[in-house]
């Protein structure tokens, strides 16, 4: 430690060294040639060392920008000084622009008041309250003056208002006092809270809030007196120690943060005697982080030593103990942590609770049983839940008696831990619960009871789906669908229509998980879901449905239909692998409809299964009463495709048998185009010597 002073110590001698120098060459070169303006003014070489400081205020280290800008501001030199007044007013880097408020700040210089008032309105936060903060730094009558300007005018923003109630708060401004009063009544809250504690701050007098009393109080001590000299004296006093317990804070926090690096770059990591001396530091910090780190050494010398912490002076200490012992698992460690459910720390007590619960060893059920009597809320809840874990019979009734409790915390925590049993015995009280006046209590309710699959509290779940809880619906929805009685498929069905998004979607979902063995249910949830343009579940209950019923003569005639929706919807949904399994069976049993044999040519065309296609078009061409147009467009594309594909031989072959089938070839147009194609591919089939 002493070492690392030694250097900071040496490092700051040699900046104000080189400061002094060049400051001295500056005064040397100004009285030798006083005509030189701005830049003139200083030596070449102090020049190439202003550039240099000058870059230094774009680093990304706050510490390298802070030493440049306090160097460059050592010289004292205009020119310099109007360079870095014009970085503050025109960079984009707020970094850089907060360095310089600080420094300027910290110089109480107010030629930068106008750029510092400007500053407090700035849209970025830490710009304007690093501005406020130096606008406190700078005392001079102009200062106070143009800060009571922004103070009072409505203008401006209220955040750049109640700032510079601190900024006037730090100057200890006695002109400040007045603008400050008269605030007091002001419409908005917060600015008018801060120009109270501006007031308390500046006179250290504690008058309330209310306006009247503090104009009382100024009138009265309007004239400087004695006591206020006095009282002078003890601000400057408070500032001190202020300023020395800032220090000592700094120098803690900085011990805290070298030792903790130190620990974390050890050579020899399996090397654990530093951290057991750490373990005895006197910061905190320092113990936690050699505790946190010894986690992973589970050797008996390190079981010991948390073992011991157990009964640590520092309770955060003790809850890391308990903790880590628990992530050991050991039988020989449960005494130390049922100890532990009667530390004189809360935390410490929930912890163990919460650890013992963790482990699942059920030696220690009635140490948490007796638990459950704990005057602290937190630790009963902790304790519950751990009960929950456990699972063991002794716990059931004691759960159950905890629903009547009147902490809702405490009910709800008994209800999470019964929902892990899964016994019948808590139906009656859990369906009691269902009316709690808490929604949280409602909530879990609804969720246990679907966990136990109480087939009970359907009807009563049923009620609760008109809860005004979105919360608690949408829990309902999700314990009927654990249950899975088809009574709650209506219910459910209407819930579709829920104002609450996420309560609509779980109603969906439920229904899609419920078994319906009614094939009328099943089309009613189809119904509802195609009504609400949810085809993606609309298209999962008919492949259900159709599955189910597929060998069920007497839902024959409903099925067809059925899986014409089916098809249509994976038709819609761009499924033509699915869709076309459907048609093929479809366009055979309803040979008359025009738009199934549409889709199904769609669906063909889409798989490019030309030759199926073809083959369907071919049939329903021979078997029209009449030959027109219909399907000829669709047989020539195919019969095209094939001439590009490079398949004369066929092409010439498909043709001819059309013409023999049906010499009208779907009238005179197509039959001239299918002659064209004819001709084209019987002319590609002649050797090439006969072409030419």
């Amino acid at each position: 430690m002493k070492k690392y002073w030694l250097s900071f110590i040496i490092i700051i001698l040699s900046i104000f060294s080189c400061l002094s120098a060049f400051e001295n060459r500056e005064v040397t070169a100004r009285e030798s040639t006083p005509a030189r303006k701005k830049s003139k003014d200083a030596s070449s070489e102090l020049n190439i060392k202003i550039d240099e400081w000058m870059k230094l205020l774009y680093s990304e280290d706050p510490a390298i920008r802070t030493s440049a800008i306090i160097s460059l501001l050592g010289l004292n030199i205009p020119a310099v000084y109007d360079s870095l007044i014009d970085v503050l007013k025109n960079s984009e880097n707020d970094d850089v622009r907060i360095s310089l408020i600080k420094a300027f700040g910290f110089a109480g210089d107010d030629r930068v008041l106008d750029s510092m008032i400007d500053l407090v309105t700035s849209e970025n936060e830490a710009v304007r309250i690093a501005s406020a903060d130096a606008l406190g730094n700078l005392k001079t009558e102009d200062a106070i003056e143009e800060m009571i300007d922004v103070l009072l005018n409505t203008r401006k923003p209220i955040e750049s208002r109640i700032l510079i109630t601190g900024a006037l708060a730090k100057t200890r401004s006695r002109e400040a006092v007045e603008p400050l009063i008269s605030l007091l009544e002001s419409d908005n809250n917060g600015l008018r809270t801060a120009a109270h504690d501006a007031l308390v701050e500046i006179t250290k007098q504690s008058n309330g809030k209310a306006k009247s009393f503090w104009r009382e109080w100024w009138d009265r001590n309007k004239v400087k007196t004695r006591e206020q000299w006095l009282e002078d004296i003890v601000d400057k006093l408070e500032e001190g120690s202020k300023k020395l317990k800032a220090e000592n804070s700094r120098l803690r926090n900085e011990v805290v943060e070298n030792t903790i690096k130190i620990l974390k770059t050890r050579k020899e990591k399996d090397d654990i005697r530093q951290l057991i001396d750490a373990i005895k530091s006197e910061y905190q910090e320092v113990r936690i982080f050699a505790a946190g780190e010894l986690v992973n050494h589970k050797d008996p010398e390190v079981i010991k030593i948390f073992v011991d912490l157990t009964s640590d002076d520092d309770p955060e200490i003790r809850i890391l103990a308990v903790n880590v012992l628990g992530d050991i698992g050991g039988v020989s460690e449960l005494k130390y942590l049922i100890s532990a459910l009667q530390d004189k720390e809360i935390r410490v007590r929930e912890s163990a609770a919460r650890t013992l619960g963790k482990q699942g060893k059920k030696e220690v059920v009635y140490d948490l049983l007796s638990a459950l009597s704990d005057p602290a809320n937190i630790v009963v809840c902790a304790v519950a839940e751990a009960l929950g874990e456990l699972r063991v019979e002794e716990a059931i009734e004691p759960l159950i008696n905890l629903f009547s409790n009147k902490d809702p915390k405490i009910k709800e925590s008994a209800i999470v831990a019964i929902g892990k049993f899964q016994d019948k015995r808590a139906i009656d009280p859990l369906i009691n619960s269902l009316k709690d006046e808490e929604e949280r209590i409602r909530w879990y309710a609804a969720d246990t009871l679907g966990k136990i699959r109480s087939k009970e509290a359907v009807s009563y779940l049923i009620k609760l789906l008109s809860d005004e809880s979105a919360r608690v619906r949408e829990s309902t929805a999700t314990a009927l669908g654990q249950i899975g009685d088809e009574s709650a498929v209506e219910p459910l069905i209407s819930l579709l229509e829920d104002g609450d998004n996420r309560v609509a979607e779980k109603a969906a979902d439920v229904l899609l998980s419920i078994e319906c063995e009614s094939f009328e249910l099943l089309d009613s949830i189809v119904n509802a879901l195609y009504a609400g343009k949810n085809h993606e579940r609309a298209k999962k209950i008919l492949e259900k449905q159709v599955n189910n019923y597929e060998n069920v003569p007497e839902y024959a005639h409903a099925l067809w239909q059925s899986k014409i929706r089916l098809a249509k919807l994976y038709y819609s949904l761009n499924n033509c692998q699915k869709a076309a399994l459907l048609y093929e069976k479809l366009v055979v049993h309803f040979n008359d409809d025009i738009e199934i044999k549409n889709e199904f040519v769609h669906c063909l065309k889409k798989l490019k299964q030309y030759d199926k296609l073809l083959s369907h078009l071919s049939l329903w061409v021979e078997n029209l009463s009449t030959d027109n147009h219909l399907w000829w467009k669709e047989i020539y594309e195919i019969v095209e495709i094939y001439f590009i594909e490079g398949a004369f031989d066929r092409v010439r072959a498909l043709i001819d048998s059309f013409e023999k089938k049906s010499p009208f070839m779907g009238g005179p147009e197509f039959k001239s185009r299918f002659y064209d194609l004819k001709e084209k591919s019987m002319e590609a089939m002649l050797p090439q010597s006969t072409k030419s």
